[in-house]
Order: C-alpha cells, then sequence, then structure tokens
C-alpha cells in the first residue's frame, strides 16, 4: 500500500472475480475468440498479487500530484497489463515524466519503454527484488515487453509507482498534508480486522475508481511433512494475497459469509465491513449507474 516502504517478502496468487468477457482476435483473416477462462486466469493471477493493490493505493492517494489528469478503473488497469495498449502507456508516461531527468522520448510513442528500462536499473535493487525482468536493449525491449507475462508487467509497474513516490513533490505533499492535520494512515494503510486464524483484511478505493476489499491469509506449513531434525524447527509461514470483492454483490456476499460464522473475530471484521465499506461502495454503485465511467483510452 502507499508510503507502506517498497517490499515485501512472500505471495501467492488467488482471487475472488467477477463477471467475465469474451475477447476477439483477428489474424490470419480469420477470427479467433479467445477463451474465456484463459483470460480470466490472468485477471485472477494479478488479483492475487499484493502489487497490484499497491499499485491502486498509490494512485488512489497520490493521484492528484503524480496522474492529476488519469481517469480509468482497476479493470481497465488490468486489461492492459494483460494486453498493452495506449492506457497503460499513457499511464507509464506519466509517471516517467515525473522522474527527473525528463527525457524527450516520452513523445507517445513506444520509445517509453527504453526510457522506462534505463529508470528502473538504477532503482530496482531499492525498490523491488529478484532480477529485473526487463533490461534496454537496443530497441528489443519494446517487443519484449509485449511478450512479458503479466505479473512481470505488474512488477515493473509497481517498481516505478515506488520511484515515482519518492520525488520531491510527493514527499512535499505528504509532509504538507501532515502538516494540516491528515492522519498517517492516508498514507500508510491500515488493515480493518483480523480474524481468529490471523488473516487480515485490507478495504481500499475511492469515487473514482471503485472499491476493493483484499484478504491476507496466512499460512503455515504442516508439522506432519516434517521428518528428522526438520521437526525441530519452527514451521515455515507464508502470505498468501486475495483480492474478495470488487462489487457491492461480492462486499455483501464477503459480510455475509463473516457474520455467520461461529467465530467471534470473523463476526467481528464483517459487521465493520459492513458498517465502514458496504455503505461506501452502494454510493458508488448508485452513482455508477447513473454515470457511467468514461474510460482512459476515451478521455484522452
Amino acid at each position: 500500500m502507499a508510503g507502506g516502504g517498497g517490499r515485501r517478502q512472500t505471495t501467492q496468487s488467488s482471487s475472488n472475480t467477477g463477471g467475465e468477457t469474451k475477447a476477439v482476435v483477428v489474424k490470419d483473416d480469420s477470427v479467433v475468440a479467445l477463451d474465456e477462462s484463459s483470460s480470466q486466469s490472468e485477471v485472477d493471477m494479478l488479483r492475487g498479487r499484493w502489487e497490484l493493490a499497491s499499485v491502486l493505493n498509490f494512485l488512489n492517494v497520490f493521484g492528484p500530484v503524480v496522474a492529476k489528469d488519469l481517469k480509468f478503473t482497476p479493470e481497465e488497469l488490468e486489461m492492459g497489463l494483460i494486453e498493452p495498449n495506449s492506457s497503460i502507456a499513457q499511464l507509464h508516461i506519466i509517471l516517467l515524466k515525473g522522474i527527473p531527468p525528463l527525457s524527450k522520448q516520452l513523445n507517445g510513442s513506444d520509445a517509453w519503454v527504453t526510457v522506462l528500462c534505463k529508470k528502473i536499473a538504477l532503482w530496482w535493487p531499492w525498490v523491488a527484488e529478484g532480477e529485473l525482468p526487463l533490461t534496454a536493449a537496443k530497441g528489443e525491449e519494446i517487443s519484449r515487453y509485449k511478450e512479458l507475462d503479466p505479473t512481470c508487467r505488474l512488477r515493473i509497474l509497481k517498481a516505478l509507482c515506488e520511484i515515482r513516490a519518492d520525488q520531491d513533490d510527493v514527499i512535499s505533499y505528504i509532509n504538507d498534508a501532515l502538516k494540516h492535520g491528515t492522519e498517517i494512515s492516508c498514507f500508510r494503510k491500515d488493515k480493518i480486522g483480523v480474524d481468529g486464524n490471523g488473516t487480515s483484511y485490507w478495504y481500499d478505493g475511492n469515487a473514482i475508481f471503485g472499491y476493493r476489499l483484499y484478504r491476507e491469509v496466512k499460512k503455515i506449513e504442516s508439522k506432519t511433512k516434517l521428518k528428522g531434525k526438520a521437526c525441530l524447527t519452527p514451521p515455515a509461514t507464508c502470505l498468501q494475497w486475495e483480492t474478495i470483492a470488487s462489487n457491492l454483490e461480492e462486499f455483501n456476499k464477503i459480510v455475509d459469509e463473516l457474520q455467520s460464522s461461529k467465530v467471534a473475530a470473523e463476526v467481528a471484521v464483517g459487521k465493520t465491513i459492513a458498517n465502514d465499506a458496504v455503505p461506501v461502495v452502494e454510493k458508488f454503485h448508485k452513482a455508477s449507474l447513473k454515470f457511467p465511467f468514461v474510460n482512459l483510452e476515451a478521455a484522452s
């Protein structure tokens, strides 16, 4: 989440998503309908990454500073990461323009990918983990970017957001807001509750992007799988990130599940979501029916 400081240790993919759409590709004069399950699986994969929640939170919190003219939904962002388009390109260009020195190559062409490679190469060890998935290669990086796995493109965008957050205008924005009484929780997202199993729940969004509910599940390796000296060591713990609600119907479903639980901590989390999140999501839902969202490509 924004202001939460760069990197995280463990992630696994899992998600709960809504409706599906069918895409059509024209190739060799034939029309091929893409497999709906394949397209949805890529969305599920992205929603099972904490980096996506972090990018959305960054744009939610710092949008007025870094991308005030951009208007798009989380779903459009997901589609741009799955199949790179002008929307995702425009987002990268705007973020790159806020990181000095300003490159003359940010003119709307695909050359922004080259600028991106050069920028993140310098910062990668401080803003991300693992090997840098894309490097400058005499122009070949432009086609390679389009061939990357969507989760790799997400990791690159997450790193770019981290770099952008370290620039003077964003830092000044935070300091000024804090001086005028803004709570630190506006920049460092707090969980809204924890159930009896150590599972944390997070709620984030705004009236432009919409709202999402996340769950971070703590999983402990069973000791029965361990043998010999390994039995003397503490079992390994991993964290699994999930997007569990992205619309009013899904929010209500989660509330019903939690409030019908026999575990008091889960009931308490359900009550918090019902009281704090659902009314806001319901208001957004009603407004979106009256005023359909204008996507980024149409607005640019």
